[in-house]
C-alpha cells in the first residue's frame, strides 16, 4: 500500500474510492471537536465511499454520512 501524499485539497473534492490522510481541520471549535470525537482528525486515513452532500466517508472501518458547509474546512492529502 502506497503512502505518498499529494498536495492537500478540501475533503469534499475527493472522488469515489479515493483515499487520503487528513492534514488539517479548521473552523468553528465546537464542530472541529465533534469531528475529532467521530475519529476525523489530523493524521487519520479516510476513504471517500460516495461523494456529494451528504457524502459517505469511511474512517477506521466505520462509515459516516457527512454534509459539508462553510463552518469547517477539512484538508486531505490524497494517497497515491
Amino acid at each position: 500500500m502506497s503512502s505518498v501524499v499529494s498536495q492537500a485539497l478540501p475533503l469534499e473534492l475527493m472522488s469515489a474510492g479515493e483515499q487520503g490522510v487528513v492534514v488539517e481541520i479548521d473552523g468553528a471549535p465546537e464542530l472541529v471537536v465533534r469531528l475529532e470525537e467521530m475519529g476525523l482528525h489530523a493524521g487519520v486515513r479516510v476513504c471517500m465511499v460516495q461523494p456529494g452532500s451528504p457524502c459517505i466517508l469511511e474512517i477506521n472501518h466505520q462509515r459516516y454520512s457527512m454534509r459539508f458547509d462553510d463552518s469547517v474546512t477539512v484538508l486531505v492529502g490524497l494517497v497515491q
